[in-house]
């Protein structure tokens, strides 16, 4: 066989696309089910034989030729995989990264039933801590699509070989603990009184600015009882008495019917529900009009239509 077309062990070429899709040692060996070490050796064997370099030590990211290599063999990887199903006869596969509060608090609820209408389709749920993620390098696969919150003062980030669709503009609102309530002596009497509250606040303020700025408050600095990251756990440290957090009804769950959360209404200016973002479904050319894609995005947007109906203004 001429050495110029010699392919490398696949394992080696499964360690260095997983960790091209994921962007992390770590979370390319938790796909593969293998140790981090496994994945390490792989890739400088690879690198060993291609004799480049695939990913900077410096920054942990994939050099120029690691992307070039990746955007060569990631559509022949996917064309094996896919051959290798339709032989064995496989149920489709279908993928779905998601912010992890929509996830845990709307759509695994949910997911039994799209199980039980669907049981030709295998579905992975896998939630993420960020939106970056999704094709971090410009992956792309026609089994995965991505829900993630885009926030409006977020910069645009649409790539030219992704479609999407926003399915869900939900208002936020502040919440707190009915103990937190009587903690602060009551509902506040004005806005700006919320910033001598315990407000709890994701990685930064902006969502708490966005949500100000909404109703017109000028600031110039919002307090913070503590960072917590995401929104989910912001609203958790809520629950737990711990502050005013901002909140939405596809995080809430059933915290307001049962009492947990209370809606934070200020008693002499009126409060307008707002919303600061879109929840928002996307995915690659190829997986757009696949037809396990299509039966989640048509199932997704019902679901979500269904709770409009049901959720009160």
């Amino acid at each position: 066989m001429d050495q110029r077309y010699r392919i490398p062990p696949l394992a080696a070429l499964n360690a260095f696309a997983a960790f091209a899709r994921t962007g992390g040692i770590r979370r390319a060996a938790a796909e593969l089910r293998v140790d981090h070490a496994a994945v390490s050796r792989h890739m400088r064997d690879l690198e060993q034989m291609l004799g480049i370099t695939l990913r900077d030590r410096a920054t942990g990211k994939l050099t120029l030729a690691g992307h070039t290599y990746y955007s060569q063999i990631a559509p022949l990887l996917e064309g094996l995989a896919r051959a290798t199903a339709d032989i064995r006869q496989q149920t489709p596969h279908l993928t779905i990264t998601c912010v992890h509060g929509f996830a845990y608090h709307w759509l695994v609820p949910r997911l039994a039933a799209f199980r039980r209408n669907h049981p030709h389709i295998d579905l992975l749920l896998r939630p993420v801590d960020a939106n970056t993620t999704f094709h971090g390098n410009g992956i792309e696969t026609d089994s995965h699509a991505d829900i993630f919150y885009a926030r409006d003062d977020a910069p645009s980030a649409a790539l030219r070989t992704l479609r999407s669709v926003a399915f869900a503009r939900p208002p936020v609102f502040p919440v707190a603990s009915p103990a937190c309530v009587a903690a602060m002596g009551g509902q506040p009497a004005r806005l700006i009184d919320l910033l001598h509250a315990p407000l709890l606040q994701e990685e930064d303020d902006a969502e708490w600015r966005l949500w100000f700025n909404a109703h017109n408050v000028t600031i110039s600095h919002v307090p913070s009882a503590g960072r917590l990251w995401q929104a989910h756990i912001t609203l958790a440290a809520a629950r737990a008495g711990e502050g005013i957090a901002l909140g939405n009804a596809f995080l809430l769950g059933d915290d307001l019917e049962t009492g947990r959360l209370v809606r934070i209404i200020p008693t002499r200016e009126p409060l307008q529900e707002t919303p600061l973002g879109s929840y928002v479904l996307r995915a690659s050319d190829r997986a757009w009009e696949k037809q396990s894609l299509s039966i989640f995005r048509a199932w997704l947007l019902e679901q979500v239509a269904i709770q409009s109906v049901h959720t009160p203004s």
